[in-house]
């Protein structure tokens, strides 16, 4: 459940960074992540993604290509994902 939340706001600061978040989490699970990209390079590192105070599995999930960095449009894919896996923002 959370990695949806997650990728789901990891997708909307793709599409939208400057606008509100209808949910508060999602919103401040969207600015952890933000600000977690040291780099400002639009990819996450795993040291990254746990300093946002992720887990290690979600970045292996989220890891499609299997280069160690989950950029913008793996977190599509991991959205989809979850939710075909029936994982909901709850």
């Amino acid at each position: 459940m959370r990695l949806l939340v997650i990728a789901a706001a990891f997708i909307a600061t793709a599409a939208t960074a400057q606008a509100p978040a209808a949910d508060p989490a999602a919103a401040a699970a969207r600015a952890k992540l933000i600000a977690a990209d040291a780099n400002k390079d639009g990819k996450w590192s795993l040291a990254e993604w746990t300093a946002a105070g992720r887990r290690e599995m979600g970045h292996g999930f989220c890891d499609t290509s299997k280069d160690g960095l989950v950029d913008q449009a793996e977190l599509k894919i991991c959205a989809e994902k979850a939710r075909a896996m029936g994982m909901t923002a709850q």
